[in-house]
């Protein structure tokens, strides 16, 4: 008798999904996200816009941050930036302690995005368009603002913290 292996990766990979537990094999934690998988999810919840788009508030005076039900490992976040003056100009998605920016992936929906991104070489700006994705990845500092005469609405991506 020979017995077929050729499957015996998929399915030990298949069995890493399940660990043992008193009520037998549980789910096994989700792994955090790459910034592949982040930008992939990114990219389907931009695709379906009937899930976040009764979230956005559009507020003259300043930029508007809301976090979405993403439904998987990462949090997204939706960005509206009002049209150039005051509280054009946004540090990020995120802040955390110290003023770093936690957006690891960005993708804009409507309008246009200047970002500066602040690195060890230097600043480098460059405007992001709609349909576009960035990567930053992780600690990556930046600085976007919307220098047009509309609302800038983006999607912002992280893995969770």
């Amino acid at each position: 008798m020979n017995l077929d292996t050729s499957v015996a990766p998929e399915i030990a990979q298949l069995m890493g999904f399940m660990a043992p537990g008193p009520a037998g094999p549980q789910p096994a934690p989700a792994a955090v996200p790459t910034v592949g998988e982040l930008a992939r999810q990114l990219r389907l919840i931009t695709g379906a816009p009937e899930r976040w788009w009764h979230l956005a508030r559009f507020d003259p005076d300043r930029a508007v941050r809301v976090s979405i039900p993403a439904g998987g490992p990462a949090e997204m976040r939706l960005m509206i930036i009002p049209p150039a003056g005051p509280g054009a100009q946004v540090h990020g998605a995120w802040t955390l302690d110290g003023g770093e920016c936690g957006c690891e992936v960005v993708t804009v929906v409507a309008g246009e995005v200047t970002e500066r991104a602040i690195g060890d070489c230097g600043v480098a700006t460059s405007p992001l368009l709609p349909g576009k994705i960035r990567v930053h990845g992780s600690g990556q500092l930046h600085e976007v603002s919307n220098r047009g005469g509309g609302y800038t609405v983006s999607l912002h991506a992280r893995a969770p913290r």
